[in-house]
């Protein structure tokens, strides 16, 4: 029987062969479906990276508008109240002037203190009567109105520190708003002043982060024309900044970047300049909302690793195929 006896030796050759193309087979399976995989981790990565740092830029947008917006309307406020004839030195008695006075107050709640003061710097009449009689002749607020510069950046309460609580532990701290009141002629008789509490721009902060509680711990912070923080977390305060969002936004109205803070921490930054609105010329303060970069970017975490198991699955199921 010779037919069988050839036949013998290509058993084994043929089963081996198959082998090595099963194995080729599933080593280009995982090669490609790892490679696939790799290539749509990155591109959607990027992709969910750019929709966060977008959503933090456009957070600092909405609240520097929000500032301007507000502050504009503070602004108009102040104005037309140094326009009411029913405030002038003529138009009644003093105790009439401050009824009047305090009635505006009691309406606008984050006025902390609103008055008139004569040529001479003296407060003729304020509500409550607070600092009535005062000399305001060397504070900013009332030598820039007559000047015909009606916003002062926000600073520490001074004359009014000793007769003002604190607010929720914290010195008071003012935005001076100003106008020149005129008689009917137009003739300069003084200066209304109203000092707008800084805690005014907390509740404007709070109305924009508060929505985002449940994504994670995300911090507003105001600074100033100088570096210094206006408003933010407690451990900043008061501290100047020196830092590429705060460069970038001299440059931009917005965007967003990766960066270092002080504290050692990398935080994903959205950032936006204040422009002021209409009337009200800005006072060159900048936005800027963080987000621990860990915490920002967990989404994106959180997809490349469904898509790195997706493709192990997929290259275990090729292979079996294989």
């Amino acid at each position: 029987m010779p037919a069988p006896l050839e036949n013998a030796p290509r058993r084994p050759a043929r089963r081996g062969l198959g082998a090595w193309l099963a194995l080729a087979f599933s080593l280009l399976s995982i090669f490609l479906t790892v490679l696939m995989v790799e290539v749509v981790d990155v591109a959607a990565t990027k992709q969910v990276e750019t929709s966060i740092g977008q959503g933090l830029r456009e957070l600092a947008l909405q609240t520097a508008d929000k500032l301007d917006r507000g502050m504009y309307v503070r602004y108009r406020e102040v104005k037309l109240l140094a326009q009411r004839r029913d405030l002038l030195p003529s138009s009644g008695s003093l105790e009439q002037r401050r009824a009047a006075l305090d009635t505006i107050q009691q309406s606008y709640d984050y006025y902390d203190w609103i008055g008139m003061a004569g040529l001479d710097g003296r407060v003729q009449v304020a509500g409550r009567g607070l600092l009535e009689g005062a000399d305001v002749s060397q504070r900013p607020w009332f030598r820039n109105a007559l000047k015909g510069i009606n916003v002062g950046d926000v600073h520490e309460a001074v004359l009014l520190a000793k007769l003002l609580p604190s607010q929720q532990g914290e010195p008071r701290r003012f935005v001076d708003i100003a106008f020149p009141y005129k008689d009917a002629e137009g003739k300069t008789l003084g200066v209304l002043g109203a000092h707008l509490s800084w805690q005014w721009a907390r509740s404007v902060e709070r109305s924009v982060i508060a929505p985002l509680a449940a994504r994670g711990k995300v911090d507003a912070l105001i600074v100033g024309s100088d570096g210094a923080v206006l408003l933010g977390p407690a451990s900043l305060q008061g501290k100047k900044l020196d830092l590429p969002s705060l460069r970038a936004a001299q440059g931009q109205d917005a965007g967003y970047l990766v960066e270092r803070w002080p504290d050692g921490a990398s935080y994903l930054v959205g950032f936006s300049r204040s422009r002021g609105f209409d009337a009200y010329p800005g006072l060159g303060w900048t936005v800027l909302v963080r987000q621990a970069e860990l915490e920002a970017f967990a989404p994106a975490r959180a997809l490349r690793e469904r898509a790195l198991w997706s493709g192990v699955g997929l290259a275990l199921v090729f292979s079996l195929v294989g």
